[in-house]
């Protein structure tokens, strides 16, 4: 609006006009009763109206531009457009269910040390990649995660790590048996019952050739 009122002299003319007329009638004051109207001393309101000029008057100027009849549709618009946009920016956080992590839109791999599943017992460093065979894949739906066991050795024992996924990441399943590289965070599962390491969350997945 400020930008059309710099470009177009026909409003800004008419704007003024509107904006006198509202102050000056905000300066009459009420007639007492039975006195007969009189024509006021516009020469008087405009002194009293030059005298409250300032930081006060700047503001009030622009209320009175922004309860405009022909402006008040053109913000309601603005107002609907940028919660439009709001709910389009944040449509993938919004829907996603609970404890659902976003997917990163991209990884950067230099920050992931290479350590082989047998040495993640002596890593110190949160962001590894690791490479084994896949097997013990399952869903647990309570958590909404996907669970994987994944071994050095593809007959199964040996050194393994339990790899989950958080949530859904559009991650494609990982079949029993197929040889992947694993990009997550080193974490030790201390738990009765467990005492193992962990890559959680898993942070992406690629399928190598066996």
């Amino acid at each position: 609006m400020d930008k059309h009122l710099r470009r177009c002299p026909e409003c800004r003319a008419e704007l003024g006009r509107l904006r006198e007329g509202h102050r000056l009638a905000q300066r009459l004051s009420a007639l007492p009763n039975g006195e007969a109207p009189s024509a006021p001393s516009f020469a008087g309101l405009e002194s009293r109206g030059a005298s409250r000029r300032g930081g006060g008057w700047f503001w009030e100027r622009w209320f009175d531009v922004l309860t405009m009849p022909r402006v008040v549709p053109v913000l309601a618009a603005i107002v609907v457009l940028q919660l439009a946009l709001l709910l389009i920016t944040n449509h993938s956080i919004l829907t996603q269910g609970r404890g659902a992590a976003p997917k990163p839109a991209a990884l950067d791999i230099s920050r992931f040390r290479t350590v082989s599943i047998a040495d993640l017992s002596t890593n110190t460093l949160p962001h590894v990649v690791t490479e084994g065979y896949v097997r013990d894949v399952r869903i647990d739906q309570e958590e909404q995660t996907l669970h994987f066991i994944l071994t050095q050795h593809p007959d199964g024992p040996g050194p393994f790590v339990v790899c989950e996924i958080m949530g859904s990441w559009g991650f494609a399943v990982p079949r029993e048996g197929s040889r992947v590289r694993v990009y997550g965070v080193a974490r030790y599962d201390g738990q009765a019952g467990r005492n193992w390491h962990e890559l959680n969350p898993v942070l992406d997945i690629a399928v190598l050739k066996r």
